[in-house]
């Protein structure tokens, strides 16, 4: 069978096919952190958390370094409850980093959207409400903000006191991913 002429052209096909895959691939992983050029400011938001506690960024920032894990669909939400563990198990308490999950319900009719929240509300833990901030208008600033490009990925920010973008990445944490978000962050962190 080696003899085959018509299998050597699909092992060629294959290998480069191979090759090509594994530079797309380390592109993407190259790609998926990015620092924002200038300019990259978050839409300003008038919320309350599911703690009940009234939030306007960007001025809660004050004196304050931000890390936003965006969702926009159902099917990001493990992965933004992935990020949301992480972070408090560093940041809970720390008086200089405002950390926040803010699932984006803008797009639920208005008449759904009490429901879908208290379903939402009803799913995170008592520890975890003061850090959980849903977005209810603006999600056409907030897609362009973080390059939105796949409905079931969370998107990172991490966001200096005035609101401005320093770091963002997206999909799920990654070890990688994570060190370099505390690095960033440790570069921007009020002493």
């Amino acid at each position: 069978m080696s003899g085959n002429p018509t299998l050597r052209p699909r092992k060629r096909f294959s290998a480069a096919t191979a090759t090509i895959a594994a530079i797309v691939t380390l592109s993407a992983s190259l790609s998926a952190a990015t620092v924002p050029q200038g300019g990259d400011r978050i839409p300003a938001v008038h919320g309350t958390t599911f703690a009940d506690v009234k939030v306007d960024l960007p001025q809660a920032l004050h004196g304050k370094v931000g890390i936003f894990v965006i969702g926009f669909s159902q099917d990001s939400r493990d992965a933004v409850t992935t990020w949301g563990k992480k972070l408090a198990g560093d940041f809970y308490d720390s008086p200089n980093v405002a950390y926040y999950e803010m699932p984006v319900l803008a797009s639920v009719p208005k008449f759904l959207r009490g429901f879908v929240e208290g379903r939402i509300k009803a799913s995170v833990s008592d520890r975890g409400k003061p850090h959980f901030l849903p977005i209810t208008d603006n999600e056409s600033a907030w897609r362009s903000l973080v390059h939105y490009a796949n409905p079931d990925a969370p998107y990172i920010l991490l966001v200096d006191e005035q609101g401005n973008v320093r770091w963002q990445s997206q999909g799920p944490p990654t070890e990688t991913t994570y060190a370099t978000l505390k690095h960033e962050l440790e570069t921007l962190r009020p002493h």
